[in-house]
């Protein structure tokens, strides 16, 4: 199974896929997460981009296409042959959102990530630009994406999205957004999900 754990920066999503990661393999999962971009020479020009905007967003939905094309290659196409549940801090839906809402056709960005595998669930941790950007701002400091107007405009595009998509409030105490994520997540596994269990 392919879940993709998707949001604004500053929404929990990397917090949110290391706890699946460890909830599932207690339930017994053979469970691997893998993060976009990667650390591939596509993914590590993009985290340059992202501190010095030098290239236009049509070269940097190309950079995009071609880390997920490693991903795909080398980390996410053998983990699910080998019938391991694959997680995805970040798939082609925030490609879909952000480089949508720099002007790019969001329908043209569908269909160029349609090669790609199709996650069984996405689950949407959506939280407002304003609490994303204090929640960012306590860590670090703010790249170039993290900017109030145009986070929204990214949001706007999350929440549009459809196919197996759960949008989970995550505006919430992170132990609530925790349960919820899991309660979808064992689910869609097919197990039923015992609200008053200790997590």
């Amino acid at each position: 199974m392919l879940i993709a754990v998707e949001g604004i920066d500053g929404s929990g999503k990397t917090t949110i896929v290391r706890f699946l990661v460890e909830e599932l393999r207690k339930r017994g999962y053979d469970v691997v997460a893998f993060k976009e971009p990667t650390d591939s020479e596509y993914g590590k020009r993009i985290r340059q981009i992202l501190k010095e905007r030098k290239v236009s967003p049509e070269e940097e939905l190309e950079l995009f296409i071609k880390d997920r094309e490693f991903n795909v290659r080398n980390n996410i196409l053998p983990a699910l042959k080998g019938g391991k549940v694959v997680i995805m801090d970040r798939y082609y839906y925030s490609t879909i959102a952000y480089q949508g809402a720099l002007g790019l056709d969001v329908e043209r960005i569908k269909m160029l990530n349609e090669q790609f595998p199709k996650p069984d669930l996405v689950v949407i941790l959506d939280v407002s630009p304003e609490t994303a950007l204090k929640r960012i701002k306590a860590k670090r400091r703010p790249d170039r994406f993290e900017d109030v107007e145009y986070l929204r405009k990214v949001r706007e595009i999350f929440l549009s999205l459809k196919n197996n998509v759960v949008v989970v409030d995550a505006e919430r105490d992170i132990e609530e957004v925790k349960r919820d994520v899991l309660k979808v997540v064992i689910e869609h596994l097919g197990e039923s999900f015992n609200k008053d269990a200790k997590l």
